[in-house]
């Protein structure tokens, strides 16, 4: 082989090889690409006023107290497809508080598992419809344009599909579940929750649109067995009662009926200026006869996100006696549970991006089944928040 033809190869060859090794590797996920931490800390000063509680001297108890509430969460997502969640929250065992009130000499607060969760997408991620599966402990999968029905820190326990198709103008949502509420030992004795939801949004323009949906709680084997009171007082957070169980020579309160409300909501999202929500549910338990109703309606102006930011807002609710499970409602309205009514206003300004304070007042009035029983209840609330 003559010499050029040599030299040709050779460097040929030499370029190839340093073509190969010039070539910038593929990519090595470290875990810290697909894991990221969030949390947030809120300190709260509170104020209550229930005529219902009174001193020695007859006068109105004005309780004072300042509470924490804070929660740190990951959220993995090894493949497009699947996430996975843990979150832990102060609190005890409460389902719809996070909340620890200051001032148990010195004592360390409790911290629990307040999310675990693997969700897992059935079409991929550039897919304009979306059908997830979720199981665990896991966020409300349900819209709520309110805290009507649902607490905000509940987190509810089971199954759940998540799915949603449609065009950027109509897009069409629903929503199902299997949540375990109560588990007992003893055969068909669970209580459960089947739960659907139908919705539908319409995008007018970008900062304009409007929601509205129905939702169907079906609650399975509630009536006859003991109300679910994590404190152990016989609270049935205002639902009716008969006998219980007897347990250590306690007569606890057992539910009278079944629940299964049907929830009408809508929402509707302008912009003037400023975003401006306009809001509204109403709920109907059809397994009781009478104070089976409830109702909520409200508008908000501004959104508190960015540094400068401010949100103000006003609702006003009520629940009847048994329009819906009182266990899991908001905790804050008339003291929490069903068997009220409550104007709320709000005020929140945002200091800087992760930083926020705000105010809310109730007012409004407990136990209104009962007119010899009807007491005045005023909260006031004042939050400073921190996220990250």
């Amino acid at each position: 082989m003559k010499r050029w033809m040599i030299g040709m190869l050779l460097m040929s060859g030499a370029g190839l090889a340093m073509a190969q090794t010039s070539a910038p590797p593929a990519a090595v996920k470290n875990w810290t690409d697909t894991v990221v931490l969030k949390g947030d800390m809120r300190y709260r000063y509170e104020s209550i006023m229930d005529d219902s509680k009174k001193d020695a001297d007859g006068n109105t108890i004005n309780r004072q107290r300042e509470r924490i509430r804070a929660r740190l969460g990951a959220e993995a997502k090894p493949a497009d497809d699947l996430k996975v969640g843990i979150e832990l929250s102060t609190g005890q065992n409460d389902p719809v508080s996070g909340n620890q009130t200051e001032g148990n000499g010195f004592q360390k607060d409790d911290m629990k598992l307040n999310l675990a969760y693997i969700e897992w997408s059935a079409l991929p991620s550039d897919s304009t419809s979306e059908a997830k599966f979720i199981g665990g402990k896991m966020k409300n999968p349900f819209i709520n344009v309110s805290d009507l029905i649902w607490d905000n820190d509940l987190t509810p326990e089971g199954l759940a599909f998540k799915g949603q198709m449609g065009s950027d103008q109509v897009t069409l949502l629903g929503n199902a579940a299997s949540l375990w509420v109560k588990e007992r030992s003893g055969e068909n004795d669970d209580t459960m929750l089947y739960a659907g939801q139908g919705a539908v949004k319409i995008q007018f323009v970008p900062e304009v649109y409007l929601l509205a949906g129905v939702s169907y709680y079906g609650y399975d084997n509630v009536e006859g067995n003991d109300v679910f009171d994590w404190e152990n007082k016989n609270n049935s957070y205002g639902n009716s009662t008969t006998k219980g169980s007897v347990s250590g020579g306690v007569t606890n309160k057992a539910y009278k009926y079944d629940y299964t409300p049907v929830e009408y909501f809508t929402e509707l999202n302008i912009w003037a200026g400023i975003p401006i929500s306009l809001f509204g549910q109403m709920v109907s338990n059809d397994k009781v006869d009478e104070l089976n109703n409830g109702f909520l309606y409200g508008v908000t102006l501004g959104k508190a996100k960015n540094k400068g930011s401010f949100e103000v807002g006003y609702a006003y609710a009520k629940l009847e006696k048994d329009a819906v499970l009182g266990a899991f409602t908001d905790s804050d309205r008339w003291g929490g549970g069903t068997d009220g009514q409550s104007h709320k206003i709000l005020a929140k300004y945002q200091l800087t991006k992760n930083l926020q304070i705000g105010a809310t007042y109730f007012m409004g009035e407990k136990t209104i089944s009962d007119d010899s029983k009807t007491a005045d209840y005023d909260r006031l609330q004042v939050d400073l928040v921190a996220a990250f």
